[in-house]
C-alpha cells in the first residue's frame, strides 16, 4: 500500500464532508448534537471509555491549555489529545502522549468508520459532517490505546459541539469574549451560555478569570448541574522575563510557587499556565509533583501563539490573534517584550473583524504588509485594502505569505522586529517559511 496515496484519498474523501472550518455558510440549527450522537450509536459508543475525560471550552486559550495538559500528564500517563484547528497535516489533531496519530492509523480508522455509516447515509440522506467524523475517529483511537485520560478540546462553543457527547469528569473554561457571534449569537450572555454547556452533572469546573457576565453564567450552570465550580485566583511573584526566546516567571497558586518557563510569549499566557496548574492540582487519582508540572510546562509547545523566533537576523514575533481579545492582549504583548518600532504582516479571514488589527496599526504606526493565506476561509485582500484605504493606512500588498516574508526582509533592519498576526494560517504559514529555510 502507498500510504501517501491512500492516506490524501482519505483527505480528499474527508474534505467533500461539511465542514465549517473553512465554510460558514450553515445555520445555526446545523449545530445539534442529535447527529453526532447518532454517530456515536452507529459506531458502538466509542465516546465511552474508563479514561478520565477533560473537556476544555473557551474563546481564547483553550488550545494552548489543552497542550500544556497533555504535556504535563503525559510525562507519568498515557494522554489522549484532541483539538483544532491543524497547522500543517490532519494527523496534529490526534495525539497520544505529544506523538501525532499515524497516516496509517488514521486511514484504517476513517475507513472503518465510512463502512459503518454508508448505509445509514444512502438511507437517511443525512451526511455526517467533517468535524463529527474526525471527533469520532479520536475517540475511537484513543479507546482502542486505552489511554488513562482524553483531553478533548471543543470546535465551536460548547452545548452543541460534537465534542459534547462525552461524559466529562473535568470541564475547563478558558477566557470566553467575542467570536463566532454568527454561530454562537452576538452578546456575551449567549456565547457564555453556549460554552458552559459543556458543563456536566455532579462533575468539577475549571475557570479562568472571566469578565463578570460570563462568570455569572458559568456560576449559574455550575449551580444547577450541582458541580463543584473552581475560580482561578493565582499571583504573579516575579517580574516576567524573556530569555533565549521564552518567557520565565515566578508564579504561586494554591500555597504553592512554581518557577514557570514558557515557549509562548505573553502575560495572558501566563493565565493560561495557571488555569492549567488549576486543574491538574483537582485531577484525583493522577498524582504529579511540583518538579514534574514546571516540566510539563517547559516542554510544551503550542506553535503560532506568541512564539519568538530568530531569522534572517530579524526578531520574529509569530501569534495567532485573530479577534478583539486577541489583539489586545498582542497589545499589551509588544508594550511589555517587543520593540515598538515593528513591522506587521497580516491577513484576515473571512467574519473576522478587521477593526482590532486597524487599532494596532494606529497605536504603533507600524509599517504593514498586507497577504493571504493558502486558507480557504481567508479574506480576500482587495477588502482588506478596502478598509485600509477608508481608514487612511499606508500599506504593502503582498500575494501571499512567502511574498509577504520577502518584503519584511527588504523594509526592515537587522534586529528589528517582524510580527505576523490575524490569522492562525498566516502565522503557521510564516512559521513554516522560517523553520524550513533553516533547515
Amino acid at each position: 500500500m502507498n500510504l501517501d496515496f491512500e492516506y490524501q484519498k482519505i483527505i480528499n474523501n474527508l474534505e467533500q464532508r461539511f465542514n465549517f472550518e473553512k465554510k460558514e455558510d450553515s445555520k445555526f440549527d446545523f449545530f445539534k448534537l442529535d447527529r453526532s450522537l447518532k454517530l456515536m450509536d452507529l459506531l458502538e459508543s466509542p465516546n465511552e471509555s474508563n479514561a478520565l475525560n477533560i473537556h476544555i471550552a473557551g474563546t481564547n486559550g483553550k488550545g494552548s491549555v489543552s497542550s500544556l495538559l497533555s504535556s504535563v500528564l503525559s510525562l507519568n500517563y498515557k494522554v489522549g489529545l484532541y483539538s483544532s484547528p491543524h497547522l500543517y497535516d490532519y494527523t496534529e489533531r490526534i495525539k497520544i502522549n505529544k506523538k501525532n496519530i499515524s497516516k496509517k492509523d488514521f486511514i484504517h480508522i476513517y475507513n472503518f468508520i465510512e463502512k459503518k455509516i454508508l448505509d445509514y447515509e444512502k438511507i437517511s440522506g443525512k451526511t455526517f459532517s467533517f468535524f463529527e467524523v474526525l471527533t469520532a475517529m479520536s475517540f475511537i483511537y484513543f479507546k482502542k490505546n486505552k489511554v488513562d485520560i482524553n483531553v478533548i478540546e471543543t470546535g465551536i462553543g460548547g452545548t452543541y459541539d460534537t465534542t459534547n457527547v462525552i461524559k466529562s469528569d473535568i470541564q475547563v473554561i478558558t477566557p470566553i469574549s467575542y467570536d463566532h457571534q454568527n454561530v454562537l449569537g452576538d452578546t456575551i450572555k449567549s456565547i457564555s451560555e453556549n460554552k458552559a454547556g459543556i458543563i456536566k452533572q455532579n462533575s468539577t469546573v475549571i475557570t479562568s478569570k472571566q469578565i463578570s457576565e460570563a462568570l455569572e453564567i458559568i456560576r449559574k450552570k455550575s449551580a444547577e448541574k450541582k458541580s463543584k465550580l473552581i475560580e482561578l485566583n493565582y499571583s504573579i511573584k516575579s517580574k516576567l522575563s524573556i530569555k533565549d526566546f521564552r518567557m520565565n516567571t515566578l508564579i504561586e497558586i494554591n500555597g504553592d510557587e512554581y518557577n514557570i518557563s514558557s515557549n509562548s510569549v505573553g502575560r495572558h499566557y501566563i493565565d493560561n499556565v495557571a488555569l492549567a496548574i488549576n486543574t491538574l492540582n483537582y485531577i484525583e487519582k493522577f498524582e504529579l509533583t511540583k518538579f514534574q508540572i514546571e516540566k510539563g510546562i517547559k516542554n510544551n509547545v503550542w506553535p503560532c501563539r506568541g512564539n519568538i523566533k530568530k531569522f534572517k537576523d530579524r526578531i520574529f514575533f509569530i501569534d495567532g490573534a485573530h479577534n478583539e481579545s486577541g489583539f489586545k492582549k498582542l497589545e499589551l504583548s509588544i508594550k511589555e517584550f517587543l520593540d515598538k518600532n515593528f513591522t506587521l504582516i497580516f491577513g484576515l479571514n473571512k467574519n473576522h473583524d478587521i477593526n482590532p488589527v486597524i487599532n494596532l496599526i494606529k497605536r504603533f504606526k507600524c509599517k504593514t504588509i498586507i497577504t493571504q493565506s493558502s486558507h480557504p476561509k481567508s479574506e480576500n485582500i482587495e477588502n482588506i485594502e478596502k478598509k485600509l484605504k477608508y481608514n487612511r493606512i499606508d500599506y504593502i500588498k503582498s500575494e501571499n505569505s512567502k511574498e509577504a516574508l520577502d518584503i519584511s526582509l527588504e523594509e526592515s533592519k537587522i534586529n528589528e522586529t517582524i510580527i505576523a498576526a490575524g490569522s492562525i494560517f498566516i502565522a503557521a504559514e510564516i512559521s513554516k517559511l522560517i523553520n524550513n529555510d533553516r533547515q
